[in-house]
């Protein structure tokens, strides 16, 4: 989606399940507008979080025009019995099979991997090296009806400067830590000040599960938490064009993926199921 929309509106790892929150990804030319939304990845959820992000792509779904199945090329693992469930429930949708880095694996599915799962079509794309994404597009307008624009065309998404920054602070989690901790790890934006004198002023606080995780993000003398910092205020300043100060605090909240209350408070609250009449 950053690659489509020409801005990082979404944060990126090697880590599956990066992505938490719907986020929006708008692209406008003079003939059309199309509202790219990025979701959770889909998985066979084992926590009460988890649940939630399923949820939350469930109900997606059901708005979407067109479905990008967007798939590894490196990638050996088969689609797991989720992603299969709901490829099978969404059938309103164009569904397109896109392969993402053929620059890493060029003969990596093909067209006869679509007809399993029924999709329209097989797209072979590389975000980063910008390869197949014309075709993308073309694609993606051919499957879409007449209708008013949504945003206004200077917008590229529907997310604030605080929400970015936190997703950026916790994507120098996942590239700097390893292992399960970064899953452990939720972002917020504690203050966002844009002052016309001096640098922006950016609070972030990193929230894990247990004290011995707080640990490990400080690190031996604040090292790891120094590093997390730099790297999240590089790429901050990046996406707001302005130089800011960043600050960062690490606090503890016992098990917060498993309660309700939490998991709330964090934005990540599951919408209630509509009652059958």
């Amino acid at each position: 989606m950053n690659a489509l929309v020409g801005l990082k509106v979404s944060i990126v790892s090697a880590k599956p399940q990066t992505t938490r929150d719907r986020v929006f990804g708008i692209l406008s030319t003079d003939e059309y507008q199309i509202v790219f939304v990025d979701m959770p990845g889909v998985i066979v959820p084992n926590d009460k979080l988890n649940e939630t992000l399923i949820s939350r792509v469930e109900e997606s779904l059901a708005d979407v025009d067109i479905l990008y199945h967007l798939v590894d090329a490196t990638d050996k693992n088969e689609t797991n019995s989720k992603m299969e469930e709901l490829l099978q429930r969404t059938k309103s949708a164009h569904k397109f099979l896109v392969v993402n880095k053929i620059d890493l694996a060029p003969n990596a599915w093909t067209k006869k991997d679509c007809t399993p799962m029924g999709y329209d079509d097989v797209i072979r794309i590389s975000a980063l090296r910008k390869t197949g994404l014309d075709e993308l597009i073309t694609k993606t307008v051919q499957c879409l009806e007449p209708g008013p624009l949504f945003y206004d065309p200077e917008q590229l998404t529907d997310r604030d400067e605080r929400f970015i920054a936190s997703e950026i602070v916790r994507e120098k989690v996942f590239e700097n830590l390893s292992d399960e901790l970064p899953y452990a790890v939720h972002t917020e934006t504690e203050v966002f000040e844009e002052r016309e004198t001096s640098k922006d002023f950016i609070r972030v606080v990193i929230y894990v599960e247990r004290d011995t995780q707080k640990g490990i993000v400080i690190g031996h003398k604040g090292e790891m938490l120094k590093k997390i910092g730099l790297d999240a205020r590089k790429e901050i300043e990046m996406v707001i064009d302005r130089p800011c100060f960043l600050e960062l605090w690490v606090k503890v909240r016992p098990n917060w993926r498993k309660n309700d209350f939490d998991l709330n408070n964090f934005g990540y609250k599951r919408s209630k199921k509509k009652k059958k009449r």
